[in-house]
């Protein structure tokens, strides 16, 4: 009932300094077997914990994946809309999201990239260029993402293939969960 009947919104924060940078510089790609792991009320009780990214990326099978470096960005998102009732003549419903990134190593990820486009509701992270004041990255997770990627591949002999890698997802409006992502795991 919170979508339509939410009734305490807390205070905006203002600051009167500082710059949160922009650019997304690695993302990670979660199994959705992980899920119960991550609860969402508590993200610095594991995504923000070094360990917990590490013992995943070392299990085997491995069960979070990170792809750095990328070059991407994430635009607002499109809202569903629908006929209001009573006086108000247009409601919100959800909206509808994309990250678009971009990264190398082509050659060697064919098999990686195959089986994520074939996975459904996979968790995703992506991770700015912005820094908190402990040196960590400011990220965005998000819990259920279909990930599509493909290669591109340009016509000048001197242009690099890249990935195109896009992370569709939906929400009841409701913005990315922000936390501090480990710089040891995502730093190239």
């Amino acid at each position: 009932m919170d979508l339509w009947c939410e009734s305490s919104i807390p205070d905006f924060v203002q600051r009167e300094c500082g710059t949160e940078l922009g650019g997304i510089i690695a993302i990670g790609v979660i199994d959705r077997d992980l899920k119960g792991d991550i609860d969402v009320n508590d993200l610095s009780a594991t995504l923000e914990d070094e360990d917990w990214w590490q013992n995943k990326i070392d299990a085997s099978p491995s069960t979070v994946w990170v792809v750095k470096p990328t070059r991407g960005s994430k635009a607002a998102g499109t809202p569903t809309e629908e006929e209001g009732f009573g006086l108000v003549p247009t409601e919100r419903t959800g909206d509808d999201k994309e990250v678009v990134v971009e990264a190398p190593f082509v050659m060697d990820n064919q098999h990686f990239f195959s089986k994520v486009n074939k996975t459904r509701n996979l968790g995703f992270v992506y991770v700015t260029a912005g820094k908190d004041a402990d040196g960590n990255y400011e990220a965005f997770y998000v819990p259920e993402a279909s990930i599509y990627a493909d290669t591109v591949i340009d016509q000048s002999i001197k242009s690099r293939k890249r990935w195109s890698i896009s992370a569709k997802y939906s929400t009841a409006m409701t913005p990315d969960y922000p936390f501090s992502a480990p710089a040891s795991v995502f730093t190239v």
